[in-house]
């Protein structure tokens, strides 16, 4: 019955497929999980006390609960089991059904647990324990989460600790319940930073249905060993970072990607390290033209363009990518723009000499670090703003400017109809940095997504334009550009 209710509620909710897969639910086959037990006869099976007490109140009495040195404590059963039960019972029954037998009729005895654990995503993930008496969780040998006490079983959420974790890693993780007395159950559930990053208000910006963020227990994150290397459909990867880390490859190249709601999705794919540290999808990619500009409905809805041009060759394209995947960072290269334009030693945010050659842009965390599909971003977020455009890397000489306004920062409105979907704001006459600078006659404008300054047609994909008063001559004409996000 459980599978199906939960078959119903997934064709219910499949209008609103953003929020039921912001976790990266995947859909591939059963993955094999594999967790390691050991089970403990405790407290001499009858509540004796002369060497540890009956719940521990601090690690060092957990730790010799656990002590089979301690005659209290006898070893009864090892084994392994690739069922994720574990993490989650309340009952002798339940565990019997794994073939583990607990001593004493569920009193005096112990459990620890022993798995890996490979993330789908990078980010902060936070972990919860619930349990009846106490317990912890240790990652890579290290607290993520303590509760040493005698306790009824907890809401989710009730015992939580946070670890920021990499797509693709491996980390070994412990985890312990010790039962004294009474009901007994052990739960460990998590979030995704996905899932985990909703912010505390909501706001155009930061909708409140992006977010799904009840506890999970993913699978795929639970398995020994990884087999999603984006080869093929049947093996899509989560997103480009995973395949990096997970099989340590660094080759540029078309992969499987498992997309929310579209599913195994063919991606081009940075996977070289020479751009911080790669692990990127690409979003679009546009030519000389106009295809792409401010106005354009590219950057604001659900459409795709040329998804079959899954390389860097000159062309418009717009994939899957940036329709429902959920991401934190955002970069640029630009094709025809050199490295070291115009003398730079720096390449824009990123000098990337003796890799890909072009001019880059940057911008980590570009939502504050919460996650958004990248045209729900450009949809709800209106002047952007991020600081002052002279001090951001990937300015150089490259763009045109203007000594006032400079704003640097994503969906630009100012006057004159300049306005840029990631870039730059100019003006010249006055009131110093945005949102003082006085933004009535702008007439230099640079970044992506352009719309025209005083010259009438000028919307370009990307680029730079140049109507007057300049303090910086750039490119001034239009450029080709590509967006990846990870």
């Amino acid at each position: 019955m459980k599978k199906v209710i939960i078959f119903i509620f997934s064709i219910i909710n499949l209008g609103s497929h953003a929020q039921i897969m912001a976790s990266y639910q995947p859909v591939h086959m059963q993955p094999t999980v594999q967790l390691d037990y050991w089970v403990y006869n405790t407290h001499s099976g009858n509540g004796n006390t002369s060497q540890y007490p009956l719940v521990p109140t601090n690690i060092t009495e957990m730790n010799a609960i656990f002590n089979s040195s301690n005659s209290n404590t006898t070893l009864v059963q090892t084994g392994t089991t690739n069922s994720a039960k574990l993490l989650d019972w309340q009952s002798t029954s339940e565990l019997s059904s794994l073939g583990i037998n607990v001593p004493n009729g569920g009193m005096y005895f112990g459990i620890r647990i022993q798995g890996t654990f490979i993330p789908l995503e990078t980010g902060w993930y936070t972990f919860t324990l619930s349990s009846d008496d106490a317990s912890d969780l240790y990652f890579e040998g290290s607290s993520v989460i303590s509760t040493y006490s005698g306790q009824a079983l907890q809401p989710l959420g009730t015992r939580t600790g946070t670890l920021y974790l990499t797509a693709g890693a491996r980390y070994s993780f412990i985890t312990r319940l010790q039962q004294g007395g009474g009901g007994f159950g052990f739960k460990m559930y998590w979030k995704s930073p996905s899932q985990n990053n909703a912010p505390s208000s909501y706001s155009s910006v930061l909708p409140a249905n992006t977010y799904f963020q009840s506890w999970t227990q993913n699978l795929q994150e639970l398995v020994s060993v990884p087999f999603m290397d984006g080869s093929t459909a049947a093996k899509a990867a989560p997103n480009a970072k995973y395949i990096q880390t997970a099989f340590n490859n660094f080759t540029d190249g078309t992969y499987w990607i498992n997309l929310p709601s579209v599913g195994p999705t063919q991606v081009f794919c940075l996977l070289s390290n020479a751009v911080d540290g790669g692990g990127w999808m690409m979003a679009m990619k546009a030519t000389t033209g106009t295809t792409f500009s401010y106005s354009s409905s590219h950057w604001t809805t659900v459409t795709t363009l040329n998804t079959a041009q899954t390389n860097r060759n000159n062309g418009d394209a717009k994939f899957d990518t940036m329709n429902y995947f959920y991401a934190k960072d955002i970069m640029a290269l630009w094709p025809d723009i050199p490295w070291n334009y115009a003398g730079s030693t720096t390449g824009g945010s990123v000098n990337t000499n003796g890799s890909y050659g072009n001019w880059c842009w940057l911008q980590n965390n570009f939502n504050n670090g919460i996650r958004s599909t990248t045209i729900n971003f450009f949809n709800s977020a209106p002047k952007f703003f991020y600081g002052d455009a002279n001090n951001f890397a990937g300015k150089g000489l490259t763009f045109s400017s203007q000594v006032d306004v400079r704003f640097y920062g994503f969906n630009y409105t100012g006057g004159n109809g300049s306005n840029v979907r990631w870039g730059f704001g100019w003006n010249e006459n006055g009131g110093g940095l945005y949102p003082n600078g006085i933004e009535g006659s702008n007439d230099v404008s640079g970044g992506i997504g352009m719309s025209g300054v005083f010259t009438t047609g000028i919307n370009y994909s990307a680029g730079d334009q140049i109507s007057c008063c300049q303090n910086v001559t750039g490119i001034n004409r239009s450029a080709r550009v590509e967006i990846y996000i990870r």
